[in-house]
């Protein structure tokens, strides 16, 4: 018998129908996580593919629920199945912060948008800087499918202006040291308990030559083969970060590369140390090395001891399926 074109036209109706009552029921879903949390997503891996631990840090993104704010952090890559796995609904999302427009902060930007639109009247607050912005981290169909009624949903990062995001909830947005322009970390105050996000950075103001010469980090490099060691500590840096009393900080070596300007731009595990010893830290989570390399989980777990007993603080590091902090125990 051959099919009729009104049959396919009612088969599209109630497929249709269908999808719009799932999309209503997600937006309406809880987290299966209860209470105010930090949620780390952890990152995607497959044991049989064997290049998987080889494969470069694409997995960042964490997210803070407290009280009314829900705010998803800089989504990497496949954020959309990591969320579920850990028991976070990012329809719920009405805030997305994004430290910088790289791949492994920014990429599911849209999806995360296209999730919170499932939510009925649904604003998402859009936190980044203009650079991040005129970068196309999200684009602008994205951007604006969740502006509300004036359609400004977009605050543009500012070092020396503070962010209200609800009762109690202040962000100050810190800029840091990377290489992309417009890069910020953050310091949240939630009702007095403060949460710092480093982003990524580096924490040195100045690198030392093979003469032992000071040089700044934001000069040009006419030479790689000059940079030698790190320099000069950023105490700028380090006053905010080490007044938090939970620090996430994105760790990404062991040590300073010689010949290359990575650790300009990139922490290692002295910084970590320098940060947390006689801060007021009380809890330090560690995001981005790799808690699963080539070796196993053995050296990373080491890594997190060591900079432990260097310090004498509470250190953790995100693990491969993620980790959850629950906020109303602390």
């Amino acid at each position: 018998m051959p099919i009729e074109f009104n049959e396919l036209k009612q088969l599209s109706k109630e497929a249709r129908d269908a999808s719009n009552t799932l999309r209503k029921e997600l937006g309406e879903m809880p987290h299966k996580i209860k209470g105010n949390f930090i949620a780390f997503f952890g990152r995607q891996f497959n044991p049989d593919y064997k290049w998987n631990c080889a494969l470069k840090p694409l997995w960042s993104g964490f997210y803070i629920k407290y009280n009314d704010l829900e705010m998803m952090i800089d989504p990497g890559i496949n954020i959309l199945e990591r969320a579920e796995r850990i028991g976070v609904n990012l329809a719920l999302t009405n805030t997305l912060f994004i430290s910088h427009a790289h791949i492994d902060h920014k990429n599911d930007a849209n999806l995360v948008a296209e999730m919170a639109s499932y939510r009925g009247n649904s604003v998402l607050r859009l936190l980044m800087s203009q650079n991040t912005f005129n970068e196309k981290a999200m684009s602008s169909f994205h951007s604006s499918l969740n502006g509300g009624k004036d359609g400004n949903n977009i605050t543009l990062l500012d070092g020396n202006k503070e962010i209200v995001l609800g009762d109690g909830i202040k962000l100050k947005p810190i800029e840091v040291i990377h290489s992309i322009d417009g890069s910020f970390g953050f310091l949240l105050d939630l009702n007095g308990l403060k949460i710092g996000y480093t982003a990524d950075t580096g924490f040195n103001e100045t690198y030392k030559t093979i003469n032992n010469k000071e040089v700044s980090v934001l000069d040009k490099v006419v030479d790689k083969k000059e940079i030698e060691e790190p320099g000069t500590f950023n105490k700028g840096l380090k006053n905010v970060f080490s007044n938090t009393d939970i620090l996430i900080f994105n760790l990404h070596d062991l040590e300073f590369r010689k010949y290359t300007k990575h650790n300009f731009y990139h922490s290692t595990v002295s910084n970590a140390i320098e940060i947390l010893r006689d801060s007021h830290i009380k809890l330090c989570i560690f995001e981005h090395f790799n808690p699963y390399g080539c070796l196993g989980p053995e050296y990373p777990q080491k890594v997190n001891e060591f900079i432990k007993e260097s310090t004498g603080k509470n250190t953790k590091l995100v693990s491969l399926d993620g980790l959850v902090l629950n906020l109303d125990s602390i």
